[in-house]
């Protein structure tokens, strides 16, 4: 047996070679490498099993959101972003129809461009290609950004078609306006409008209201118009309802004229009830009672496409979002090519300028800004099923108001000529009468 001093004497001579690292290790040394090595080839293994696994086999929670898959885009507002695959984004909001906040250095007002560009152009969403005798259909989903999650399902299951209505009091996170932008959703601005029940039912400190002087309801609407950018026009549906009467009273007048000034569309959610003033926009053909359960919410879709069948065109709107309304909405908007039917954004339909009948010209009154004309009061018949509550008294207003309009929506193709369909949807049995306004 040969020494130490031996072998070191062998290895110096060259006679040896010295032994590898291997050798040299102590056997927990030994142990210590054997163990985490062979834990290191495991998780390589399962990586790569991971990595080339189907989305469709891994755990919700690792499988990629589809609003923020990388997709190509043939828009020229593509902002090179994350997209989802088809969709065409919608352009961030511009500096040039951005006008500074007296006062609020952090918040902006919309306004028309140096060269006539106008918000309700610049952010309204693509509209899809139409086949030949496909009629129109749109909806309005409002409340969006009140829940994150919800608003976030919402982003992830509807088509891009949908368009959203924000709450002025309550601006949805400027991640979730991102991503409706990115994903082809456009967004309104809901204008928060006292009701006839004010001040029993208030919808906050910055709510236009009846008894507000001229000057207050400007300082109100700006404020609203203020709280976030990129939308392409406002509505008064609001918090599941519809503004009362205030839309259809003569002190909506002045916004009217603001919102045309500014480029913006005035989407009209009150079925049936006259749209006042100069600005461009469209109106609801039907409002949802989104109380309903599921098998309510279909046959509100059902009569929606009616209606669109029946006029070639319709719009409806709903909300609060709520997790059975989004699933009937993204299953209904699945089986719309094969019934003839194009979904398509509300701003699409809403390119139409006030009726002839409450235009300035029709008008007469001593305002030296004819813009600013009285309206006639609208006479607008009252579901029965619906408890309106009159309006403040008479000597508060400069021309008397109609009630709370809350007239069924069921009525407007044969106010066209057209034919109506056979009979309204029947909600389930637990569900509330569909002919309510209730959002």
């Amino acid at each position: 047996m040969t020494s130490p001093d031996d072998e070191f004497s062998a290895i110096l001579s060259g006679e040896r070679a010295p032994p590898s690292l291997w050798r040299r290790l102590p056997p927990s040394g030994r142990l210590f490498v054997r163990f985490w090595g062979g834990v290191g080839v495991l998780l390589l293994i399962a990586a790569a099993a991971l990595r080339f696994m189907p989305a469709s086999y891994l755990p919700e929670e690792t499988k990629p959101r589809k609003h923020v898959e990388q997709a190509t885009s043939s828009s020229p507002h593509a902002t090179g972003a994350a997209q989802t695959a088809g969709v065409r984004p919608i352009t961030e909001p511009i500096p040039a129809l951005l006008a500074p906040m007296a006062g609020d250095p952090d918040h902006h007002l919309p306004q028309r461009g140096p060269n006539g560009e106008t918000p309700r152009e610049a952010y309204a969403a693509a509209l899809p290609m139409v086949p030949q005798g496909n009629v129109r259909v749109a909806l309005l989903l409002s409340g969006f950004g009140m829940s994150q999650d919800m608003s976030e399902t919402a982003l992830d299951d509807l088509p891009s078609g949908v368009s959203f209505a924000v709450p002025a009091s309550a601006a949805a996170a400027p991640a979730l306006l991102d991503e409706s932008r990115k994903t082809g959703h456009e967004l309104f601005l809901a204008l928060p409008m006292e009701p006839a029940a004010a001040p029993l039912d208030d919808e906050g400190p910055h709510s236009l209201g009846y008894d507000h002087t001229v000057q207050a309801d400007q300082n109100d609407l700006n404020w609203s118009l203020s709280r976030f950018d990129g939308y392409v026009g406002v509505t008064n549906a609001f918090s599941g309802q519809d503004g009362g009467a205030y839309a259809q009273s003569p002190d909506f007048r002045m916004v009217a004229k603001q919102l045309d000034e500014r480029g913006l569309l005035y989407f009209n959610a009150t079925p049936g009830a006259p749209r006042y003033g100069p600005v461009i926009g469209g109106d609801a053909s039907f409002t949802f009672d989104t109380a309903a359960d599921a098998d309510g919410v279909d046959s509100q879709l059902a009569w929606l496409l009616q209606i669109a069948k029946a006029k070639g065109e319709a719009t409806g709107v709903a909300g609060p979002i709520r997790p059975v309304l989004v699933q009937r909405i993204a299953a209904w908007a699945k089986g719309l090519a094969a019934k003839g039917v194009t979904l398509v954004p509300v701003s699409s339909l809403s390119d139409k300028p006030a009726s002839a009948a409450s235009s300035p010209a029709n008008r007469s009154d001593a305002s030296t800004d004819p813009s600013l004309a009285s309206p006639p009061a609208p006479t607008v018949a009252v579901s029965p099923t619906v408890n309106a509550s009159p309006l403040p008294p008479a000597s508060t207003q400069s021309v008397p108001v109609s009630p709370s309009v809350s007239a069924t929506p069921l009525s407007s193709p044969a106010a066209d000529g057209l034919a109506t369909p056979a009979k309204p949807p029947q909600p389930a049995a637990n569900a509330p009468s569909t002919t309510t306004s209730g959002f």
